[in-house]
C-alpha cells in the first residue's frame, strides 16, 4: 500500500464514519475526496480466470445499464481504473477494497472473495447502480476509503418453504440474488412436506403426480379449520433445479435440499401408501400443522428413500444433504406390531430411539456416497447419529448440546430466526403464524452461548433464518416478511463479534431501503412503526407516551376508534395521551406533505381497578414477561394475534397475590387465557381465586375446571369471576398449567405453556 495513502486515510478516518455497507465491514477507514467514473475508465483483470472475469464483466454491466460508460475490460492500466489484486495471504472469504481519486483496488485470494468485494463495492455506489435502466445526468463515483473484511462464520444461510406454497423460478432466482448482495453463502431448499413435494424423481412419478397437489389450502388461521375450496400445486423438474443450482453457484451460494424424514411426509405416503405403517389410503395434507402419519422403518420404505436421495444427490452437489428430523409424532409407530417387534429385535427402549435408528440408517447412506447429513435439533432424541450436524431451532438447547457432544451445529432459533413471526403489530401487520420478532431482536441474537466453552464454540458453524411459507402465498409476502429482518442475520453472520450497534445499524438499514426499492423488493416499513410506552400514574390511570425512529415524527391520533387522518388530534410527546376509561387508541405517522406512512398503530385500553396495581408474583421464571413488570395490570390486553402482552409459563403453575392497596369494594374479576396448540399452549387445568384482607389469611372465593377436550384450535377466553361486591385488599390467582402435551401432539409428553394476560377487577 501506498505510505502517503495510508497516512491520508488515518487522517481523515473517524470513528464515526457514516459507512453504509452491510454486513458490517470488518474495518472501514474513510478518506477525503472521490473516485469519479469517466469514458476512460476501465477494469484490469490481469488473471487468466474465467469466474474473476465474469465478476468483473457484473461489474461493467452494470455502471453500462445505468450510466452508459463503457467500462472496458483490460489485462492492464495505471489511471482511473477498477484493478483486481490477487492477494494470497488473505484467507478464502476475505477481502479488500481500497479506493483513491485514482484507482479502486479489490483484493482477494479466491473468487470467493472477489465477489464479495464487488458486492461491497456495490453498496459504496448510489443506489441507484441497481437500476436496469439507463438514467440520465447520473455521475457515478466512489468515496475514497480503505475496506479490509472478512467473516465471523462459514455459515451463513437463509431458508426457504416451498412445500406450502411453491415460488417460481424467476422468483427464486432473485432470492438467490438478495442472499449474495448480503454475502450468504447457504441457501436451503425445503422441498417436501405433508402439504407438498415440489421435486421430480424420475424413480417415482407418483411423488408429483400425486404428491405435489393438495385438494385445498387453509383460509385464513390454521385453527379457523376452513379451506378455501381451490386445488394447489406443482413441482420443480430436475431441469429447473439444475438450473436454480447452477445460478446459485455462480453467485457463491451452496444450494442445500431437504427431503423431510421421518415426519411431515404425507404428501409421499399419499403418492405411495405401501411406505405408512397403516397402508393408507393417504391424502396429501389440505391443513397445517403437524400430522401423525409418518414413514413406517421397514426396509422397502429405507430402498425408496436411498433412490430419493440418490436422485437428490445427482442433482444437488452440496455437501450437506438435510433430512429434516423435526416434529415425528410416534403414533403410528406405537400402534405398529412391525415397529413393536424392531424396537425389541433393535434392543431399542422406545420409539424416540426408533428415530435415532431412522437417522442412522439414512445417515450412514449418505455418509457413503460423500455428503453430510443436517437435520433439526430433534435428531438428537433418542441419541445423536454419529455423523449428524444438527440445525437448532427449538431455542438454542439443541444446538448448545450438541456442541457439547463435539457435533456440527447450525443455530436457528425460532426466537430470534424464524422469519415467518410477526415483524410488528399484529393488528395492522398481514397474516402470519403468530409469535413476534422486530428486526431489533432479530438483531440481537449472539449465536455463541456463554454457556460453551471456548473449545465447544469451535462446533457452531453458524446462523440460518427460516421462512415457513403457510401464511405466505406470494413472492412479495415473502420478500415482506424477509426485509430488513434478513438485513440483521446477514450481520450476525459476517460481522465480527463485539461490533454490533443496534441504533446505528438502523441507520444503515433506512439507507438500503433505497436500494432495496430500486431492485423493486417489497420490503416492510415495520421499523417506522409507532411505538408505545404506557404507564399507569399514582391515580391507577393510564399515560401513553407514542415514539417513532424519526427525530420529530408527526403522529395524529383518536380515541373513538376511528382512522386518524390529517386533521386528528397532533401528539404532542411532552403531555403523552391520557386515558381514564377502556379506550380504542390509534395512530399514524405523518410526513410533511400530510401523506401517511408505515403500518397503523392502534391498541385497546381497558382501565379498572386493578390498573397499576402490583401484585407478587411466586410462579417460576419465564422468558415471556408480557414487556412491562406488572404486565398482567398494565391496562393492555392481549389478543389473538397480539403475543406481545402475554405472560407464558413452563414450570410449576401461575401463583400471585394482587394488592389493589386498599381495601375496596369489588363486584367481579376477569382474566384471560390463551389456547393456541401448534404453539404448545394451552388452557389451564384449573383456576383458583382467592380474596384476603391482611395478605396473610385468604378465603377461596371461586374454583373452575377446564374441560377443553382435544380442542386445537387458537383462541383466547377470559374467564368472569364473582367477587360477589365484598370489600377485600388482596386477591389470591393460581392456575394450574394443562401439564404434559397430549399424546396425539407433535411435542407429546413436554410440558404445556400457560399464557395468561390482563387482570381486570370491577
Amino acid at each position: 500500500m501506498n505510505k502517503a495513502f495510508f497516512f491520508f486515510l488515518i487522517l481523515f478516518s473517524s470513528a464515526v464514519f457514516g459507512q453504509e455497507i452491510i454486513p458490517k465491514p470488518l474495518s472501514f477507514q474513510k478518506g477525503e475526496g472521490r473516485f469519479e467514473l469517466t469514458p476512460q475508465t476501465t477494469i484490469v483483470v490481469a488473471e487468466e480466470n474465467q469466474n474473476l472475469r465474469a465478476i468483473a464483466v457484473s461489474l461493467q454491466k452494470s455502471v453500462m445499464t445505468t450510466v452508459g460508460l463503457p467500462m472496458k475490460i483490460e489485462k492492464e492500466g495505471k489511471e482511473n481504473v477498477f484493478i483486481f489484486s490477487l492477494n494470497s495471504d488473505l484467507a478464502e472469504e476475505a477481502y479488500a477494497v481500497q479506493v483513491s481519486k485514482e484507482k479502486v483496488v479489490l483484493s482477494a485470494s479466491s473468487e470467493k472473495g472477489f465477489f464479495y468485494a464487488y458486492q461491497t463495492l456495490l453498496q459504496l455506489f448510489d443506489a441507484r447502480i441497481f437500476s436496469d435502466f439507463l438514467i440520465k445526468g447520473l455521475q457515478l463515483s466512489l468515496p475514497v476509503c480503505l475496506i479490509k473484511d472478512e467473516p465471523r462464520f462459514g455459515y451463513r444461510g437463509m431458508m426457504l418453504d416451498v412445500g406450502r406454497h411453491m415460488m417460481p423460478v424467476s422468483f427464486i432466482k432473485k432470492y438467490i440474488d438478495l442472499l449474495a448482495m448480503y454475502k450468504f453463502n447457504q441457501f436451503h431448499w425445503h422441498l417436501t412436506e405433508d402439504q407438498g413435494w415440489r421435486i421430480e424423481i424420475k424413480k417415482y412419478p407418483k411423488l408429483t403426480e400425486i404428491g405435489a397437489y393438495r385438494k385445498e389450502t387453509p383460509l385464513g388461521h390454521d385453527s379457523e379449520n376452513k379451506g378455501d375450496r381451490k386445488p394447489y400445486g406443482g413441482f420443480y423438474t430436475q431441469e429447473e433445479v439444475k438450473e436454480i443450482v447452477a445460478y446459485a453457484s455462480s453467485k457463491y451460494i451452496n444450494v442445500i435440499p431437504e427431503i423431510e424424514m421421518p415426519g411431515h411426509a404425507v404428501a409421499a405416503l399419499a403418492s405411495y401408501p405401501e411406505f405408512g405403517c397403516t397402508g393408507g389410503p393417504y391424502e396429501v395434507r389440505t391443513r397445517w400443522g403437524v400430522a401423525e402419519d409418518v414413514y413406517c422403518p421397514y426396509d422397502k420404505t429405507f430402498e425408496f428413500l436411498e433412490d430419493v436421495l440418490t436422485e437428490v444427490m445427482d442433482l444437488f452437489p452440496s455437501e450437506y444433504i438435510h433430512i429434516g428430523g423435526d416434529e415425528c409424532p410416534k403414533d403410528s409407530w406405537e400402534a405398529s406390531e412391525f415397529c413393536q417387534d424392531l424396537i425389541k429385535a433393535e434392543g431399542l427402549k422406545d420409539e424416540h430411539e426408533l428415530q435415532s435408528y431412522f437417522i442412522t440408517r439414512i445417515d450412514k447412506f449418505i455418509t457413503s456416497k460423500g455428503r453430510k447429513l443436517i437435520g433439526w435439533d430433534e435428531i438428537l432424541e433418542g441419541g445423536l447419529s454419529p455423523n449428524a450436524t444438527v440445525m437448532s431451532w427449538r431455542g438454542t438447547q439443541g444446538g448448545i448440546e450438541a456442541a457439547r457432544q463435539k457435533h456440527d451445529v447450525i443455530m436457528s432459533p425460532n426466537s430470534f430466526h424464524y422469519l415467518d413471526y410477526y415483524q410488528g403489530d399484529p393488528a395492522t401487520e398481514p397474516l402470519a403464524i403468530g409469535g413476534f420478532l422486530p428486526l431489533e431482536k432479530v438483531y440481537s441474537y449472539e449465536p455463541l452461548a456463554e454457556e460453551l466453552t471456548e473449545d465447544e464454540k469451535k462446533y457452531i458453524l453458524g446462523v440460518q433464518a427460516n421462512l415457513w411459507t403457510e401464511y405466505i402465498p406470494t413472492p412479495e409476502k415473502v420478500e415482506y416478511m424477509l426485509f430488513p429482518r434478513a438485513l440483521a442475520v446477514a450481520e450476525t453472520g459476517w460481522s465480527a463479534e463485539g461490533s454490533k450497534d443496534y441504533k446505528e445499524f438502523e441507520n444503515r438499514v433506512k439507507a438500503h431501503f433505497e436500494r432495496l426499492k430500486v431492485l423493486n423488493v417489497n420490503y416492510a416499513e415495520s421499523i417506522y412503526n409507532i411505538k408505545s410506552d404506557i404507564r399507569t400514574t399514582s391515580e391507577g390511570m393510564l399515560k401513553v407516551y407514542l415514539s417513532n425512529i424519526e427525530a420529530d415524527p408527526i403522529i395524529r391520533y383518536t380515541l373513538d376508534g376511528t382512522e386518524p387522518n390529517v386533521g386528528s388530534a397532533l401528539y404532542e410527546a411532552e403531555k403523552g395521551i391520557d386515558i381514564t376509561q377502556k379506550t380504542r387508541v390509534r395512530a399514524v405517522l405523518f410526513d410533511k406533505e400530510g401523506k401517511s406512512y408505515a403500518n397503523q398503530y392502534m391498541t385497546e385500553l381497558r382501565v379498572n381497578k386493578a390498573t397499576g396495581k402490583p401484585y407478587v408474583y411466586r410462579s417460576a421464571k419465564t422468558r415471556y414477561t408480557g414487556g412491562t413488570d406488572y404486565a398482567l395490570t398494565d391496562g393492555k390486553v392481549g389478543t389473538e394475534k397480539d403475543m406481545q402482552a402475554w405472560v407464558g409459563l413452563n414450570e410449576g403453575k401461575l401463583d400471585l397475590t394482587l394488592d389493589l392497596q386498599n381495601k375496596i369494594k369489588v363486584t367481579d374479576l376477569s382474566i384471560g387465557f390463551l389456547h393456541a396448540v401448534d404453539s404448545w399452549i394451552m388452557f389451564p387445568a384449573n383456576l383458583k381465586v382467592s380474596t384476603s384482607n391482611n395478605g396473610t389469611k385468604f378465603k377461596e372465593i371461586s374454583r373452575q375446571g377446564f374441560n377443553k377436550g382435544e380442542l386445537r384450535g387458537k383462541l383466547v377466553e377470559r374467564v368472569k369471576v364473582d367477587l360477589k361486591g365484598k370489600k377485600v385488599r388482596y386477591i389470591k390467582i393460581e392456575a394450574d398449567r394443562h401439564g404434559k402435551l397430549p399424546d396425539w401432539h407433535a411435542g407429546a409428553g413436554s410440558n404445556a405453556w400457560l399464557f395468561v394476560d390482563e387482570i381486570e377487577v370491577n
